[in-house]
């Protein structure tokens, strides 16, 4: 029985996890594999977490629709990690590799200063002005 980060590495999401991770490792990049509760995930920077339920890999793009705004995620299947290694290194080479600091919530989801309700902007919506 191999051990993960303190995991049982038995599971369908960590396995894949541990495969994704291995392919990383061959292109340079380190990840840290973190499982339970039928998920795994690969935290490659703080900004970077890819996560699968042993059938699929899914992160973040970096993008949101534009009809929506939610959040817009690469998904691949688990069958070809040497695939999916170079989609989550395309990504990476965009936040300009190696790991750095927390970065800023998105716009919707930072604390307004005191007395002033916060609106997710649309396009062509007024700025709001100081206090």
């Amino acid at each position: 029985m191999m051990i993960v980060q303190g995991v049982r590495a038995g599971t369908p999401a960590v396995h894949a996890a541990g495969l994704l991770r291995d392919e990383l490792a061959r292109q340079g990049v380190e990840g840290d594999v973190h499982g339970g509760y039928g998920l795994a995930l690969v935290s490659v920077r703080e900004d970077l977490v890819i996560w699968t339920d042993g059938m699929v890999y899914r992160w973040w793009t970096g993008r949101t629709s534009s009809k929506t705004g939610r959040r817009l995620y690469a998904v691949y299947c688990v069958d070809n990690p040497a695939t999916v290694a170079r989609g989550v290194m395309l990504r990476y080479a965009e936040l300009g590799g190696g790991r750095r600091g927390p970065v800023a919530s998105p716009p919707d989801r930072t604390v307004p200063p005191p007395g002033r309700a916060v609106r997710p902007l649309g396009r062509g919506s007024p700025r709001p002005t100081g206090p």
